[in-house]
């Protein structure tokens, strides 16, 4: 029987690479915290990392990434321009690595296991796509470089807005990587997603640490970031315990060529879990 959970939900910020930590992180600390029987949000990359620890496949997940960024000597690819093939590397890599754990086990898992909620971005409809989305990332990242929030709000008060969907609602493999590719949708690396017939965009732009997917969630929230922020950026609020790496993660967000830096990135994320365990069992 599993152990009553220390907390009842988790969150799962974005950070493309950055996000193995994660990962890392759960594959001590899940176990002795309960965190198995957890309500998830999630969001871009952090989404992925949900599904593949949920799922399962958190070995087979890092050395698929591994293998592919190991195989790919670029990140970018300019003498495929006017070819047809695509420039960026990333999208293809990315839908390749989640597909190629989630068999049918692993589905199952993830579809009648405790809910992932996956937040997107859904831009104004008077926008035309291409310029929607300039603008979200160009907000999403001056309000980043100028205040580093840790909940940012300037592409919501321009229009964009959340939308939250449960990966309960995908009935294949393809729809879990569709919905992991439209949370993590980030021209040029991901090309822009549909929805519904609407774009859908990296749901980092309007909540990089996605609380409001789980807000409905009573009890206390775990939130795993993938950066570190100033102490002065920490919101003051009970029921909520936000966890940062211990040092940045070896490794850039869209590097998909690193595959060492992938696994220490990994690597940090347990040695980071494995100490919290340490000061959470003396605390309780």
């Amino acid at each position: 029987m599993n152990e009553k959970p220390k907390f009842s939900s988790v969150v799962f910020a974005g950070g493309g690479c950055r996000s193995v930590w994660q990962a890392g992180f759960w594959s001590v600390a899940a176990g002795p915290l309960g965190l198995d029987q957890a309500v998830i949000g999630a969001t871009s990359a952090g989404a992925a990392m949900a599904c593949l620890v949920r799922s399962g496949r958190t070995e087979e997940g890092l050395l698929a990434f591994k293998s592919r960024f190991a195989r790919n000597p670029r990140n970018m690819y300019l003498n495929r321009l006017g070819t047809g093939l695509p420039v960026f590397p990333q999208e293809a890599l990315y839908r390749e690595g989640i597909l190629s754990v989630l068999d049918s086990e692993a589905l199952d898992r993830l579809l009648h296991g405790p809910d992932i909620r996956v937040l997107l971005a859904i831009p104004p409809k008077r926008l035309p796509p291409q310029l929607a989305t300039g603008l979200g990332i160009a907000a999403y990242s001056l309000e980043k470089h100028l205040l580093r929030p840790m909940h940012p709000v300037w592409a919501q008060k321009l229009g964009f807005r959340p939308q939250v969907v449960s990966v309960k609602t995908c009935k294949n493999a393809d729809d879990v990587a569709n919905l992991i590719l439209q949370s993590s949708c980030t021209p040029p690396f991901v090309a822009i997603q549909y929805r519904d017939h609407q774009p859908a965009l990296d749901g980092g732009l309007v909540d990089n640490c996605p609380v409001l997917a789980v807000a409905d969630v009573e009890g206390p929230m775990l939130v795993l970031l993938t950066r570190r922020y100033p102490p002065d950026r920490f919101p003051e609020t009970e029921n909520r315990l936000y966890l940062q790496p211990s040092a940045p993660p070896p490794i850039a967000r869209w590097d998909y060529t690193d595959a060492s830096g992938l696994q220490a990135t990994f690597d940090l994320g347990r040695e980071d879990g494995e100490r919290f365990l340490e000061r959470w069992e003396k605390k309780n």
